[in-house]
């Protein structure tokens, strides 16, 4: 199985969070799986990082070239702009300053058939929408 992997979980696996690092490896275990992150998931990592933590920095981009890296292409900004109005019709908003960051999270795992691993609760309402959206 596939895994697209949200930035929360790159920035607690950076902050070296056992929970964090034995999921991930719970993940890759069978040898089959593969993890994606997209340019945006490694912007917002990276971002995160204070100005004078030169090594920590150095070391987070390392980690980060472990992942394979997804291209945000026109069509999953299409898809998530169309899903994100449509969860807004039906009163289903997410918390936080980062909404369409999400969006295009969970739209970038769709369309490329993965799952998405991700410690934001409010995705899950995102994945009950999804289907009813499917359907529109």
């Amino acid at each position: 199985m596939n895994y697209f992997i949200d930035t929360n979980i790159i920035i607690d696996l950076l902050d070296n969070k056992t929970e964090t690092k034995e999921q991930l490896k719970s993940l890759i275990e069978d040898g089959n799986s593969e993890l994606f992150i997209n340019r945006l998931v490694l912007t917002e990592t990276l971002r995160t990082i204070h100005f004078e933590h030169t090594k920590i920095f150095k070391k987070a981009e390392e980690k980060l070239a472990l992942f394979t890296q997804l291209n945000i292409q026109p069509k999953i900004y299409e898809k998530a702009i169309a899903f994100s109005r449509y969860c807004h019709s039906k009163g289903i908003k997410l918390k936080g300053k980062c909404e369409a960051i999400d969006f295009l999270h969970f739209m970038t795992a769709k369309h490329y058939d993965l799952t998405l691993i991700s410690n934001d609760k409010d995705l899950e309402k995102l994945e009950k929408a999804y289907e009813s959206f499917l359907n529109v």
